[in-house]
């Protein structure tokens, strides 16, 4: 079999094993830097992005400098023409597969061994882990990050002309601009130069070899410092305690380890909380695993017959730095291994390396049965893939299995309440949110979902209460301020939902929903302010209508019937609204009800007659 059947093969088995998840939806932080940014809705947005990085996310708390994410998304969103995630899910993907062979062109350079390559390509591609990066769409950052810094080796070591123009640093710089941790080529690359000298060219003086190592250092570096000048002083790194989210790091990177290797209960958002103190037996467990990881890691970098495995290993170290040194609101993220994984996978195919230079597979059969067994373990990790992707299929699937793996995440059970909550099935919600509350009673957006909650419950005053204690909690988030202020709405009072809303615009002014509900809110206020009546409702629908807006005309409507439940000209006018939008069968019962408060209502009885014909005609 040549090796370009081999990565064809290799490339129908990546494609297959990520077929399902094309349509897997929106997750996490998708919320407020995809769904609800009305920046990506633009391409003309794109040169705004790179000196604007509020245009990220619509929290100000998550607003950091990543133009090529940004621009990546909006490139996604036109050509799906709206939020449709096979888009993005497409794009993201392409990014990985590259990802992949990229690997695998680096890791021949390494090894001189395209077999190994291709498999050890493999083995990260589809390995299970990985997948949570792949279908988290705003993840594509980590991909962006990877792809700069392979891409970097891939130039360096595969096109000798590009090394003596320094191109082979642009990559990685580039990619800093999608996520900070690809500057860490710099020292990987650094590495690379101390263990493989003679790989550089012997016949480089002094100057060039310093200048070849030092320049990525400068670029990268740059580049680093514009991303942090250009982040806003709103972004909140989000861990409580320094010293707490660094003692625990240790015993992260042992679990990280672990999962590389045996990755079961993997899940989207750990309950693993720092560590409060020194004295806590996983600190000690954690250090001895980096001692004896680092001791192994220079030991085999020392030689030369086993530097691969040892650029692998340090790899693996160096990589996790940047996530570990700079405290982050969660411990452990398995994104964040993306990069990390890397290096072990280049240590494994180092090894293989090795143990092939040791054993002779001159035979047919001992090729055959190798052969067999690699692509075994192959498909094994890749089914374990596809099914590690319908998990992330909905809300509801992905936030069940949280709240199964890590029954103490406040916020996985909040945020499984909220697809019950999606359903209908509020006392469920409720029940989530109260032992959610029960976690992390300070949790502002906690109470926001209390909120909607029980106002969706009718229990009105407790719900207001829910949204008042968000606002206390978090007086700088502007979803407090959005919820609350669509919640007012629609209980028909706009006057003061107008400035909760003005205030969630001013915190986060790409925020849709809550540019939608202030234009909304400001319609139902009427002459300046005045207090709303069924008339003046009534008047606003049928403008609402005339222009064509006719979902807005139906909660004119509404507002009109919440102060005077037996008015027929609003039935009627939600009747009619209805018929334009297609909606016959609801169309019927609003014209029924204008029929029983005013029976001679011709109008009413022309426009529920029209929505009976159409309903007939479709065969309803």
């Amino acid at each position: 079999m040549s090796t370009t059947l081999a990565a064809g093969l290799l490339g129908a088995i990546l494609l297959a094993a990520y077929s399902n998840h094309f349509q897997n939806s929106f997750h996490f932080d998708d919320a407020h830097t995809i769904e609800n940014n009305a920046a990506i809705r633009d391409l003309r947005n794109v040169p705004r992005f790179f000196v604007d990085a509020t245009t990220f996310s619509t929290l100000p708390s998550n607003q950091s400098y990543r133009p090529l994410v940004t621009t990546l998304l909006a490139i996604d969103y036109k050509l799906g023409n709206g939020l449709h995630p096979f888009w993005f899910h497409l794009s993201s993907f392409g990014l990985f597969a590259a990802l992949v062979f990229l690997l695998a062109f680096v890791i021949d350079r390494l090894t001189n061994n395209r077999w190994i390559a291709i498999a050890a390509a493999g083995v990260y591609g589809l390995h299970p882990a990985n997948a949570d990066t792949v279908n988290y769409l705003i993840a594509s950052a980590e991909i962006i990050c990877a792809l700069g810094v392979v891409g970097s080796f891939a130039i360096y070591l595969g096109f000798p002309a590009l090394r003596r123009s320094y191109i082979y640093v642009l990559p990685a710089a580039i990619a800093v601009l999608a996520k900070p941790p690809a500057a860490i080529f710099a020292v990987l690359f650094g590495v690379y130069a101390w263990l493989f000298p003679e790989r550089n060219g012997s016949e480089q003086r002094i100057s060039r070899r310093i200048l070849e190592v030092a320049l990525p250092f400068v670029i990268c570096g740059a580049v680093l410092f514009l991303v942090q000048r250009m982040t806003p002083h709103s972004w909140i790194a989000g861990a409580a305690s320094a010293k707490a989210y660094l003692i625990t790091q240790p015993y992260v990177a042992l679990l990280y380890f672990k999962t590389f290797f045996w990755p079961a209960n993997l899940s989207a958002d750990y309950d693993l909380n720092p560590l409060s103190t020194m004295d806590d037996p996983r600190f000690w467990i954690g250090l001895a695993f980096l001692v004896v990881f680092l001791t192994t890691a220079t030991f085999a970098a020392c030689y030369k017959g086993t530097r691969v495995i040892g650029f692998g290993l340090l790899w693996f170290f160096i990589a996790f730095l940047p996530t570990s040194l700079f405290p982050l609101a969660e411990v452990m993220n398995d994104h964040r291994t993306f990069l990390p994984y890397l290096g072990l996978v280049i240590a494994i195919a180092g090894a293989a390396a090795l143990l092939l230079s040791s054993v002779s597979l001159l035979r047919p059969a001992p090729k055959i049965g190798v052969a067999c067994l690699v692509a075994s373990f192959l498909c094994v990790n890749a089914y374990a893939t596809f099914q590690r992707n319908k998990v992330w299929r909905t809300e509801e699937t992905l936030w069940r299995d949280v709240t199964l793996k890590s029954p103490n995440n406040g916020r996985a059970l909040m945020n499984y309440g909220n697809t019950l909550m999606a359903k209908g099935d509020l006392s469920g919600a409720l029940e989530y949110f109260h032992r959610a509350q029960a976690l992390v009673p300070f949790y502002p957006v906690l109470f926001v979902n209390l909120g909607v909650a029980e106002g969706a419950a009718g229990h009105a005053r407790l719900a207001e209460q829910h949204f008042k204690k968000a606002l206390r909690l978090g007086p700088a988030n502007p979803d407090c301020y959005s919820y609350y202020g669509r919640w007012l709405l629609s209980q028909s009072r706009a006057r003061e939902a107008l400035p909760l809303l003005r205030k969630a615009l001013e915190l986060a002014p790409i925020d849709a929903r809550a540019r939608d509900a202030l234009k909304q809110a400001e319609r139902f206020t009427t002459d300046g302010g005045a207090a709303e009546t069924a008339e003046s409702m009534l008047a606003l629908s049928l403008r609402l209508y005339r222009e064509q807006h006719y979902e807005d005309a139906i909660a004119a409507c509404r507002r009109a019937l919440a102060i005077r439940p037996d008015y027929p000209e609003a039935w009627n006018n939600i009747g009619a609204a209805l018929n334009q939008l297609g909606r016959y069968e609801e169309a019927v019962p609003a014209c029924e009800q204008a029929l029983r408060y005013k029976p001679d209502f011709e109008l009413a009885r022309n426009n529920l007659q029209y929505a009976r014909a159409r309903i007939a005609s479709s065969g309803k």
